[in-house]
């Protein structure tokens, strides 16, 4: 009897749990319809949405490139520490210099900039060539946009590249018609060679402005100088007080030697015949050379105009010391003068040499076929970003489930 009740015990425990659990066989088919409902909707329903309506609706987009790249006149390659590891080394194997990394670099960012979205717009008329009414929603820029959202949408239809190594610009320009991409593209270069031509003329006026400044400032102190010159001239009421030191000094040397000779006749014919009538004319002679010779040494001692009776103004050697001064000072400033000279004429060289201009030697063409928009490349990321979203959603539901 006692085992008749354990045994219906059992079997109305084990009845309802048999009940309540599903058969194996049936949750697998459950997991299935919501792997393939998962997958539909994550992978290949966005792979067909997006494959319409780049085949149905997606305007064609044509691609004209051109390549160019800057030079000047006379630009040195770097060559010193190519192997050094450095910067400069690196410059020097590529063969560029700093300064046409920087101009590059700089019209790059131009071809970029808002500048070439209002010269386009000015020339052709920017809204016009990318609002057309055959192009789609998503490609074509929008109505009543403001010119940072048209210099947004411009960045992604201009793609400029410089290889470092080579110093050569690629752009490549997009728009919906061939002959809209080419006529883009050659009112991009030729904005761009306008850039660089104002660059380069604002350059060469900076250093030959530099170098007439210079000369300039030399001419005004050197004319100071002469100035100087001329009114200690005037004042000293001499042309030139070194000659005219010269001068004294050889008709003093002169007046002695002369001096020296009267002495010796005197002295002559004083012992010969001390009552000669000779004697009297040569003391007169000698005693007037004397005074001349006491004058000119009074007038280089103690000035200019000195008499015996009087002496008066700067002396000799003062006039000669603040003569010399000036004149040293205008020598000076006349040897800066022809060096201010010299610099601005090398500055006006150096600018012409350092000329910058632009080489394009691949110019614009007429596309013949659209490479844009990627269809297949889209699909394909479309399909594998899905995929990948499906298996990392499926991957976190089992292992949600199996530890619950």
């Amino acid at each position: 009897m006692s085992q008749r009740v354990i045994q219906l015990r059992k079997d109305t425990v084990e009845e309802p749990d048999l009940l309540a659990r599903p058969l194996p066989a049936v949750r697998r088919k459950r997991g299935m319809k919501g792997h393939l409902l998962a997958f539909l909707l994550l992978a290949l329903v966005p792979t067909v949405a997006a494959g319409v309506y780049l085949y149905g609706f997606a305007a064609d987009q044509y691609v004209s490139e051109f390549r160019f790249n800057l030079r000047r006149a006379a630009e040195p390659v770097l060559a010193a520490g190519a192997n050094s590891g450095s910067p400069s080394g690196a410059l020097a194997a590529s063969g560029l210099t700093a300064s046409q990394i920087w101009d590059s670099q700089t019209i790059v960012q131009f071809i970029r900039s808002r500048d070439v979205v209002d010269a386009v717009e000015a020339e052709l008329g920017f809204e016009r060539l990318y609002r057309r009414d055959e192009v789609d929603w998503w490609s074509r820029l929008g109505s009543g946009r403001s010119i940072e959202r048209k210099t947004e949408y411009w960045r992604g239809m201009v793609e400029p590249f410089f290889d470092t190594m080579t110093g050569v610009i690629s752009v490549s320009v997009r728009a919906f018609t061939p002959e809209d991409a080419l006529a883009v593209a050659n009112a991009v270069l030729r904005s761009a060679e306008k850039t660089v031509n104002e660059l380069s003329t604002r350059a060469q006026k900076d250093a030959i402005a530099f170098g007439e400044e210079e000369v300039g400032k030399a001419d005004r102190r050197l004319v100071e100088a002469r100035v100087a010159v001329r009114d200690f001239r005037d004042k000293a009421e001499m042309v030139d007080p070194g000659r005219s030191v010269d001068v004294d000094i050889n008709l003093q040397a002169h007046q002695r030697e002369r001096l020296a000779t009267l002495q010796a006749q005197y002295n002559s014919i004083s012992k010969s015949a001390p009552n000669a009538p000779q004697l009297r004319h040569l003391g007169v002679e000698i005693a007037a050379i004397e005074g001349i010779i006491r004058d000119q040494q009074a007038g280089m001692t103690q000035g200019r105009k000195a008499t015996s009776e009087k002496s008066g103004g700067p002396t000799i050697t003062a006039l000669m010391g603040g003569y010399e001064a000036l004149k040293l000072e205008e020598a000076f400033r006349e040897k800066l003068y022809l060096f201010a000279l010299q610099f601005a004429e090398q500055s006006r060289i150096e600018a012409m040499r350092q000329k910058l201009y632009l080489n394009a030697f691949v110019k614009p063409k007429l596309a013949e076929e659209a490479l844009y928009p990627r269809r297949l490349r889209i699909i394909a990321i479309v399909f594998f970003v899905g995929l990948v979203a499906w298996g990392l959603g499926s991957l976190a539901y089992y292992s949600i489930r199996d530890h619950l």
